[in-house]
């Protein structure tokens, strides 16, 4: 199941797609061009989009677009850009780029008012004043931009050296970019070219070519990322990104008399989209034999059914696909845990609802500022009639979303209760302080 959440970047909107078998997926990749002990470091978020892009911000977060996945070519082509982008941030460059950032920016800003001051006296005329301001800013971009490429060529180095340790072919990198050479001398726009935040696509193919004939003069074999001793293929992922982004009535249709696994498997994300959901069962018990023990059918299956309305039926399924994960990738079982929960306070049975708690509490370690998590504590402890958890609960998600009042109202309300648990007294004294710190820093 795809679901999402908004979040900004530059002061751009952008959907963070959070899907277990995807994400899951990905860090199987991560983990196919990092060191074992660094397996767990970084984790993936894709991005809805169709532009072929991929970056990260400073975290441990490796953000990709859907449309780099959909248009990628190889697995090797996309192992490539996460080797790359654990470069950055392997390297620390986006701190180092932050710091470069800020002095850039002090220094145009005081070449600005420089240039407005000479102009108040009569010392410049406007458009020499003018000139000046234009001049320092374009400055400052052009050394930004000299500063990133240098990063660029490092990240690329350090992702070739990879690459070539973990046996995984330079092929899909060189595809890329004699793809990406050719777009540009068709758009030589000498502008654009002089602003180019990465090197030229001709200095890095030559990089890679370079690393190709003194390291991988025989082919290398495209790897294989297995998941529960199955082949996932980039292509199948591509497949069920396309199902849940493309019109579901015009694939149920284009596809109703293909038989093949990657069809089938669209048709049945199709019904599921449009509330057909016998049909979608129907279809993925057809399909389901193609993979062997495959935990994200079930999960798929637990989707399914709790949107018909048969929480039993969905909590088997959901406790199953996490049975059989053999491998813990953390989010990736955090989303599955978190469909569960949702299941639990579903049924209603004390038993379940008391597993809710567990869990809850469970991933609220990994998962602090998830608000909604907060709000199922909330409610999960609320049934079960134990107000002072479910107070500080909420008061958790005032205080995630910044409503100050309310936060500190829920825990009064807490403390009212003698049933209170000390841990959460402690957590709610915690809430209290941290109130505290962020009006002292307002005040300020």
């Amino acid at each position: 199941m795809l679901f999402f959440s908004n979040y900004v970047f530059a002061a751009q909107k952008v959907q963070i797609i959070r899907d277990a078998e995807i994400e899951f997926f990905l860090h199987k990749v991560i983990g196919s061009v990092v060191e074992d002990r660094k397996y767990d470091s970084y984790y993936p978020r894709i991005i809805l989009n169709d532009q072929y892009n991929a970056f990260v911000l400073g975290s441990n977060k490796i953000y990709v677009n859907t449309g780099l996945l959909s248009k990628s070519k190889s697995l090797s082509e996309v192992q490539a850009i996460f080797a790359h982008e654990i470069g950055h941030l392997a390297l620390n460059h986006y701190s180092s780029r932050l710091i470069n950032a800020k002095s850039l920016n002090r220094y145009s800003k005081l070449a600005t008012l420089a240039g407005l001051a000479l102009s108040a006296d009569g010392k410049l005329d406007a458009n020499s004043t003018l000139g000046l301001i234009i001049g320092s800013n374009d400055l400052a971009k052009k050394s930004l931009l000299q500063f990133s490429r240098i990063q660029e060529q490092q990240a690329d180095k350090f992702a070739l050296d990879q690459l070539v340790k973990r046996k995984i072919s330079l092929r899909g990198l060189e595809m890329l970019l004699s793809n990406l050479e050719r777009d540009e001398l068709i758009d030589s726009n000498s502008s654009l070219n002089y602003y180019r935040s990465h090197p030229f696509s001709k200095q890095r193919l030559k990089q890679v070519q370079r690393y190709k004939s003194q390291y991988q003069n025989s082919p290398t074999k495209e790897q294989r990322i297995l998941i529960n001793n199955n082949i996932i293929s980039l292509k199948y992922i591509k497949n069920k990104i396309n199902a849940y982004n493309v019109d579901p009535y015009k694939i149920i249709k284009s596809y109703k008399n293909n038989n093949d696994f990657l069809s089938k498997y669209s048709q049945t994300i199709s019904f599921y989209r449009v509330g057909k959901y016998d049909s979608a069962l129907k279809n993925l018990a057809l399909i389901q034999n193609e993979f062997k023990n495959y935990p994200f059918f079930y999960e798929l299956q637990g989707d399914i059914y709790f949107k018909k309305g048969e929480f039993k039926k969905a909590k088997i399924k959901y406790e199953k696909t996490i049975k059989t994960l053999n491998e813990v990738f953390t989010p990736s079982t955090d989303l599955i845990k978190y469909s569960l929960v949702k299941t639990y306070l579903q049924t209603n049975k004390i038993t379940d609802l008391k597993k809710s708690i567990i869990i809850l509490e469970e991933l609220l370690l990994n998962n602090p500022n998830w608000s909604y998590l907060w709000r199922l504590l909330a409610k999960s402890s609320g049934k079960l009639d134990m107000k002072g958890v479910s107070y500080i609960a909420l008061a958790e998600e005032a205080l995630i979303k910044k409503n100050f009042i309310k936060a500190k109202k829920y825990v009064d309300l807490a403390n009212k209760q003698i049933s209170l648990p000390s841990i959460y007294k402690l957590r709610g004294e915690d809430i209290l302080a941290r109130i505290k710190v962020v009006k002292s820093k307002i005040i300020r």
